[in-house]
């Protein structure tokens, strides 16, 4: 006779969310932890302070825990879990009205390999971005940086929304492409 093969993640996950929507304290426990390690981890990454991610993480995991019961597909958690956090830290720059731009800082790296790590890849892609044409890189401004949708994009530029997206998708391939070449043949 065989063991039964191991739970993956999302088979563990889906367990869980059942469990939690029976009132299991343990299983809301769980998904909460896990949910909350993550999105700080995440929300540290776009430049908040600890204490800030923190507050935000918890704000959102209660969002989490409380909706819960609203969740249709249990093996969907991960991605509804991820646009509440995303939905969450919007609503937090937005609510950050003294900064119009902000800079998205990453953590400080831990060791001098890392510093150098990251100023190579910095410079990678300052002069990947370089060598596109000034639209391409304010196409890819206003939508990966200011997160602008085609629709928003195209009113600017004055231009169709279909068409802002086809430009949108070169401009990404072509900093690809550049980043790639920059980067060398042998990474």
């Amino acid at each position: 006779m065989t063991a039964p093969a191991p739970l993956d993640r999302v088979e563990i996950t889906e367990i869980l969310i059942a469990s939690a929507r029976r009132g299991d304290h343990e299983a809301i426990g769980a998904l909460g932890a896990d949910a909350f390690r993550r999105i700080v981890a995440f929300y540290r990454y776009t430049g908040m302070s600890p204490d800030q991610a923190e507050d935000l993480a918890a704000d959102s995991v209660e969002n989490i825990i409380s909706h819960l019961p609203s969740l249709k597909k249990p093996s969907a958690y991960n991605a509804w879990m991820w646009a509440i956090t995303r939905n969450r830290l919007r609503s937090w720059f937005r609510s950050q009205k003294s900064a119009n731009v902000r800079e998205l800082a990453s953590p400080e790296p831990a060791t001098p390999d890392e510093i150098v790590v990251i100023r190579e890849e910095h410079e990678q892609v300052v002069r990947a971005l370089a060598t596109l044409d000034l639209k391409d890189r304010e196409l890819l401004w206003l939508r990966e940086v200011l997160e602008l949708d085609y629709r928003s994009i195209a009113l600017r530029i004055e231009s169709s929304s279909g068409a802002v997206r086809i430009a949108c998708y070169r401009a990404r391939q072509k900093l690809s492409d550049a980043y790639r070449i920059e980067e060398g043949p042998d990474q």
